[in-house]
């Protein structure tokens, strides 16, 4: 059987393809995708900013879809099921598998292929829905998965004010989230007055156009005069980790979710990280939280997130709509 999927092959080099759809092994699921999510991560890889991944590759990890056959040894699954995919398979045996992180294997495969209309997974990484979820909610699991990750990173307690800065996909997963660990104000810095509005809808107190007003000022007006307990930086521009840098109060925490190119680079002063005892930490996709994150998937407003559809036929120009920062979450249908 064959399939029309979309290839990388470099740096804007994505093209339209026909490809054998490989046999299964005895522990192999056929998917049929449903949708696939672009992420701004895909936009690094076309590129040629993510050397973590080689050409030639069928892109795309944010997806779902129905299952159509499975290997002989299979058991969690079976064809008709629907289900979202954590696309990475660690291997079990390195240094950081064998001490419980396994997102730093150094052996990690991932799993893409969403930029098609089938793909073989690991039944390891099949996750079957909860009832009522559909496939296009289903798309988004995995980068829920990933804002899971960077709330457990961030520790927040209930009572806590936190700051998210960017209102995309992923900053506005996350003011859902930080509002269901607990947090009681919750700020979020967005130039767009589309996003700002819909960070509002979805549980944010105050929100802050960071180009023409003073973002520091608005959350120390918040948190009684002090800064956030906890900031969450959601885009990867350098300024956006300058802005979350500067918003904790002392003793507080930042995290850095959004993927930055690798030669960004920002300005840090050691005196200040000693003077405010400031945690910054990493979130780098995600360790055991997929489970969790699909039994999430019916709590949380996710459908609204999903503004721009494309056919597969349309591939490059729905990753060039991400890269111009059109709308919130855009996604490619391939049936």
């Amino acid at each position: 059987m064959e399939q029309l999927c979309a290839v990388w092959y470099g740096k804007h080099d994505l093209r339209l393809e026909r490809r054998v759809v490989p046999a299964l092994a005895a522990r192999d699921v056929l998917v049929e995708v449903a949708l696939c999510g672009v992420c701004g991560t895909d936009v690094h890889i076309l590129e040629g900013e993510y050397p973590l991944v080689k050409p030639p590759r069928v892109l795309g990890h944010e997806f779902s879809g129905t299952v159509r056959d499975v290997g002989s040894g299979v058991t969690t699954v079976r064809a008709g099921d629907r289900v979202a995919v954590d696309p990475t398979v660690s291997c079990g045996g390195c240094f950081y598998c064998r001490a419980g992180l396994p997102l730093m294997c150094d052996n990690r495969v991932s799993h893409h292929g969403g930029l098609g209309e089938f793909v073989v997974l690991p039944e390891q990484i099949v996750y079957s829905l909860p009832p009522g979820v559909s496939l296009e909610v289903a798309a988004l699991a995995e980068p829920l998965s990933c804002c899971l990750h960077t709330i457990d990173r961030a520790g927040i307690r209930p009572g806590d004010n936190v700051a998210v800065v960017g209102a995309g996909t992923i900053g506005l997963m996350l003011v859902q989230l930080a509002r269901r660990a607990g947090a009681t104000h919750v700020l979020v810095s967005e130039p767009s007055s589309a996003k700002r509005e819909m960070a509002q809808r979805l549980g944010a107190d105050v929100v802050v156009d960071p180009l023409h007003e003073d973002l520091q000022a608005a959350a120390r007006d918040m948190c009684g005069g002090r800064g956030v307990d906890v900031a969450l930086e959601a885009v990867g521009a350098r300024q956006t980790v300058i802005d979350a840098l500067a918003l904790p109060r002392r003793g507080g925490t930042v995290v850095l979710m959004g993927v930055a190119s690798p030669l960004t680079e920002v300005p840090l002063r050691p005196f200040d990280l000693f003077e405010r005892e400031l945690t910054i930490r990493g979130a780098y996709i995600r360790e055991f939280e997929f489970q969790r994150t699909v039994e999430l998937l019916p709590l949380l407003e996710l459908q609204s997130l999903i503004t721009d559809r494309f056919p597969l036929m349309q591939a490059v120009d729905a990753v060039a709509n991400v890269k111009s920062g059109h709308g919130i979450k855009t996604v490619v249908e391939p049936h």
